[in-house]
């Protein structure tokens, strides 16, 4: 889907490009902050390979951008000459930063092969570099004055609270060409690294982007904070097996790790997008104590933590503190977390203790002695089936409760 305002300052930055290269006869290019291509003019003058490579495969090579970063290109606020690089066929250039006092836009080329420009036509690039960054200015401003409405449509999707409401938001979706009326959406929800100094809306927009490139069947949406919202929206005979998998690795390329993230599982019509929101909620609580074995909890695969999520909500972490069984608490108190994990193995194993032993790389004779000092702690019979279940569920409050994570057993 192509954006009419992107699409209306490209072709302002392109005519300007054009003009520039027309009146100096020479090559030129617009470059973003990471030397990778914006627009550039047709070819005029003679052109180096770094020109033909960057033109035609939308990119610099690694060892052209360091050498030009090397140089200084970085830290300059003003026009600036760079030197050949004959080692990779790179011509002089004259460089004009298109750059405002908070805010680099990226840089301004001018093929001079034989290392200089008439003094009006290094003003008038200067003059061009000026104009650009003029326009970037006001090309931003729009756009985060777009993203500002998108957001807030977005925020009141997933907080609709009746079924009026939220067919009132989706026709505003509609009308923006965000969403149609029968498209079906998948919730997400991850914490971001707490140490990680980089902009949240910056790191956000990034994440989308990187979405929407890897899959063009979705339109993506993010919403920043703590947590993090993303939202998939499609049409509803689109699959959605692969959607958690895209999710998790844009997530870890966008920010350099990969938390916990939840699911709301299976589309939902977007009208329930709040239901999707609280789920995804849910399912990023579960995540986090550890419920599921990926990365991604799927809400509609949780199976019965799904019942203590929602009691978690209702009740609150010191509530549910209280709701354990005082065996538990007291492996939790002692820090025994060997007996603790062998005891969550041997539940989950419903009680075969050769597949306790197989699992946990234990002797026979050491998950024996290990069952005893817990039938001593809990002062129940392990083989009764009402004291497994009450263990079990112990076990699971207590880390909603915050009391027991595996890896702690700080109360």
């Amino acid at each position: 889907m192509s954006d009419p305002v992107s699409a209306d300052f490209g072709v302002r930055m392109q005519l300007i490009v054009d003009v520039l290269a027309q009146t100096l006869d020479r090559a030129v290019l617009l470059d973003d902050e990471e030397l990778t291509p914006v627009t550039h003019s047709r070819q005029l003058g003679e052109l180096d390979d770094v020109r033909v490579h960057s033109v035609l495969q939308r990119e610099t090579r690694a060892e052209v951008k360091a050498a030009l970063f090397e140089f200084g290109i970085g830290a300059a606020d003003s026009a600036v000459w760079t030197p050949a690089f004959p080692q990779y066929n790179l011509m002089p250039r004259f460089c004009v930063p298109v750059r405002s006092a908070s805010e680099r836009f990226g840089y301004l080329w001018i093929i001079a092969p034989e290392g200089s420009l008439p003094e009006h036509g290094q003003q008038l690039a200067e003059r061009a570099g000026a104009d650009l960054l003029a326009i970037l200015d006001r090309r931003n401003a729009a756009l985060r004055s777009e993203e500002s409405a998108q957001q807030g449509l977005l925020m009141r999707l997933i907080a609709a609270q009746d079924p009026g409401q939220a067919q009132t938001v989706v026709a505003e979706l509609h009308a923006r060409a965000m969403a149609d009326p029968h498209d079906v959406v998948q919730v997400f929800r991850f914490e971001p690294d707490p140490d990680d100094a980089g902009d949240p809306v910056d790191r956000s927009m990034a994440l989308r982007l990187r979405l929407a490139a890897t899959d063009r069947t979705r339109r993506w949406y993010t919403l920043a904070g703590s947590p993090t919202t993303i939202l998939a929206v499609s049409r509803s005979d689109a699959g959605s097996a692969a959607t958690a998998d895209t999710v998790a690795l844009a997530v870890r390329a966008s920010y350099g790790t990969h938390p916990a993230i939840g699911s709301s599982g299976a589309p939902l019509p977007i009208t329930q997008a709040a239901l999707g929101f609280r789920q995804a909620r849910l399912a990023l609580t579960l995540a986090e104590v550890g419920a599921g074995s990926a990365q991604v909890a799927d809400w509609s695969a949780l199976g019965s933590w799904r019942t203590l999520a929602l009691l978690g909500q209702a009740y609150g972490p010191d509530r549910l503190g209280e709701l354990v069984h005082p065996g538990i608490v007291g492996l939790i108190e002692q820090g025994r977390e060997d007996l603790l994990r062998t005891l969550e193995t041997y539940l989950a194993n419903g009680g075969d203790v050769r597949r306790t032993s197989e699992d946990m790389y234990l002797h026979r004779s050491t998950l024996y002695y290990r069952l005893e000092k817990l039938t001593e702690a809990v002062g129940s019979d392990l083989g009764d089936g009402e004291t497994r279940f009450d263990l079990m569920l112990s076990l699971r409050l207590a880390r909603l409760a915050g009391l027991y994570r595996p890896g702690s057993t700080a109360v």
